[in-house]
């Protein structure tokens, strides 16, 4: 072995070792972390509309502020009406809870008399009788996560607080922090590097700026139609089908259960509506936002996005579902680089 592949060796290990290192301080701090990890996804979603700014003749901080306070007022009626809307209704279905459970569990028991008249196999018979068990303690522990979940956010608004401060500092340094990361590089990878960036923000500015735009749009859309056919669970609903709609193939399966169950406990009339106002909704997202918005995919085959969806539900649940497959294309892309610069030279 030459001298200069031991030293190519000693690098990789060192580089190595720094890496575990960093990550390891960094998860030793990881609560300290959050306000950080916001005031760069914030700065990510809002630089593309302080460079247009910028082009139109404002000084970057003027621009900045700008936006916060575009931002401000298109998000203001959060905190002022949604928010606690959002409250009410968790509190009111924790109430009505019981006379939900009973009344599925009567539906359920009308379906499981006739489901019996049925000759099934023995196994799936019990395989169906072991779903029906605990139906009102999964009702129940899914309202009560919700309403931590809520509780959690509420308690980190200092978080919040801090993000846009931080935000403010990464939009009108970012050139400056680009370049001093630049400078951290070796000549010789530098632009690999780059390069290797400009194809992970590709896949970000698809996913996660295009994604979340439009399930922005569709839990709106679902929020206002299931307001006007009178659902007492709209706002609930609304944060439920945007969230799924994250999730690519399966994400309007997931967020029809919830409304569909909701719903038809509140109604089979209200049920039917709320049916047409998922297909309207689910039309319009087809058909119009993502061709306007989604600017093309991830990379992946069909087949391993839902697989590594299948595999980030079971390992990290709903978390799972939602970044499993960014991180996958990400992680693809970056194994295809290391393997390409690193590997085969």
């Amino acid at each position: 072995m030459t001298a200069k592949r031991v030293i190519k060796i000693l690098r990789l290990v060192g580089a190595g070792l720094f890496l575990t290192a960093a990550l390891y301080f960094l998860y030793r701090v990881r609560t300290v972390l959050t306000p950080f990890f916001l005031a760069a996804f914030l700065a990510y979603l809002l630089k593309p509309a302080m460079v247009k700014l910028e082009k139109r003749g404002l000084k970057r901080p003027a621009a900045i502020l700008l936006l916060y306070f575009l931002v401000f007022i298109l998000f203001l009626p959060v905190p002022l009406f949604i928010l606690p809307k959002l409250v009410r209704e968790l509190n009111e279905f924790l109430l009505h809870l019981p006379i939900f459970t009973t009344e599925a569990e009567g539906l359920l028991g009308k379906f499981y008399q006739r489901y019996n008249e049925v000759a099934l196999p023995a196994g799936l018979r019990r395989l169906l009788d072991d779903s029906f068990i605990g139906l009102s303690n999964t009702f129940q522990q899914a309202a009560r996560r919700a309403l931590q979940g809520l509780l959690n956010l509420l308690a980190g608004a200092p978080s919040f607080l801090l993000a846009p401060v931080l935000t403010y500092y990464l939009l009108r340094d970012s050139e400056q922090i680009g370049r001093a990361a630049g400078h951290l590089l070796p000549i010789q990878i530098k632009e690999d590097v780059f390069g290797l960036w400009t194809e992970i923000d590709r896949i970000l500015t698809s996913f996660i700026r295009g994604h979340l735009l439009v399930s922005l749009i569709v839990g709106f859309l679902t929020g206002i139609g299931l307001a006007l056919i009178g659902s007492r669970y709209a706002v609930i609903l609304a944060v439920v089908v945007g969230l799924a709609d994250l999730i690519p193939y399966f994400g309007p399966i997931i967020g029809a259960v919830p409304v569909l169950t909701l719903t038809l406990l509140e109604g089979k009339r209200t049920a039917l509506y709320a049916l047409f106002v998922m297909a309207v909704v689910q039309q319009i997202e087809g058909s119009w936002l993502a061709p306007r918005i989604l600017s093309g995919s991830v990379g992946l085959h069909p087949l391993a996005v839902i697989f590594v969806l299948l595999a980030g539900g079971e390992l990290w649940g709903v978390g799972g579902l939602l970044l499993a497959v960014p991180l996958t294309a990400i992680g693809s892309t970056v194994i295809k680089f290391i393997w390409a610069r690193l590997v085969s030279s």
